[in-house]
Parts: C-alpha cells; structure tokens; sequence
C-alpha cells in the first residue's frame, strides 16, 4: 500500500510538473510577440518609414515568425528555439521520474503525450486506479489546458479550433488515458 501511494503522488507531481510547464510554454510565446512586436516599433531615432527596420525576427532567430509577430504553423511554434529551451528542461526532470513525454501538432491541436517508461510505475499498480488518478488530475488541470488552447490563435497564424490534448501512454505504447481541452 505503501508503493502505491508513493507511485500514486509520484504520478501527481509528474502531471502537475506537465501543467506548469504547459502554463509556461504558453506564457513565453505571448513575451516573444511582444518582444518582437516592441523591437520593430522601438527605432525612436529614425522615424521615417523607409529607413525603419520592420523585420525584427533576425534579433530572435525565431524561424516561422510571420510579420504579425506570430508563428506560421503550430509546429513551427513547438520548434522555437525558445519553446525547446523551455521543453528541454523540462523534459529532462520528468525523465528522472521514469516519465518522457512528446509535444507534437495534430492540426489545431497542441499534444502532450507522457509515456510512463519506468515499469515500476505500471507493473505493481492496478491499471484501472492509475487511469482514474490521471483523469482526476486531468479533470482538475482543466482550466489550464484550456486556456492554454485559447493563446493559441496569439502565438500561432490561422488556428481556428484550437485544443490542448494530453494522453498518457504505458511503456509499451498502449494509452492509458487521454482528454482533450478546446479553448473556452
């Protein structure tokens, strides 16, 4: 019993490790526009218009960034040297918890997928107990998610439906449980 409940809040920091790192991916694409959007209207010494320098994406070296300050496609988005920095980070503390996770684009729709690597996760726990602590904590991470969805359309061109979907995977690939969060 013991195990299992340390595996239990072992599962529940992972997810809230994930969410924090949702809420901060999110939050820095806002910071980026911003800070591109600041940079191409800061030239205070040159106001005429054919000297001023509107381009501003070179500073950032952020590939995919269109004139409006935003991403041309969501996996551009994913791929930002900035976001991966982020990723990298993160990524690396859930793997030391016997968690990896992907983020990936499916259309509209940003993907986290966790994949429980560590057998010790899985093998000694019911798997029907483990699906309905994920959908709990999925249930109480929902504002989140969705608004997460919902500054999508900010930080990336042409997203109309925009969603967060996140899906927990065993070691062998098989879902244990998943839930979409369109933007509210």
């Amino acid at each position: 019993m013991k195990n299992l409940l340390r595996k239990g809040l072992l599962l529940l920091c992972a997810f809230m490790l994930a969410a924090a790192m949702t809420a901060c991916g999110s939050g820095n694409s806002d910071d980026t526009k911003d800070k591109t959007e600041a940079e191409e209207t800061t030239p205070e010494e040159d106001t005429s218009d054919e000297n001023a320098d509107t381009s501003g994406d070179e500073d950032y070296d952020l590939p995919g960034l269109n004139e409006n300050g935003k991403f041309n496609t969501l996996d551009d988005f994913i791929n930002s040297s900035i976001m991966q920095e982020q990723l990298e980070e993160q990524v690396a503390a859930l793997e030391e918890s016997g968690i990896s996770c992907e983020i990936t684009a499916e259309g509209d729709k940003l993907v986290y997928s966790y994949t429980l690597v560590d057998d010790s996760l899985t093998s000694s726990v019911d798997m029907s107990v483990l699906k309905e602590s994920l959908d709990s904590s999925l249930e109480e991470q929902a504002d989140i998610f969705a608004g997460v969805a919902a500054s999508l359309p900010d930080a990336v061109e042409g997203i109309e439906n925009p969603a967060v979907v996140v899906r927990y995977l065993d070691n062998t690939g098989t879902e244990i449980t998943s839930r979409e969060f369109p933007a509210e």
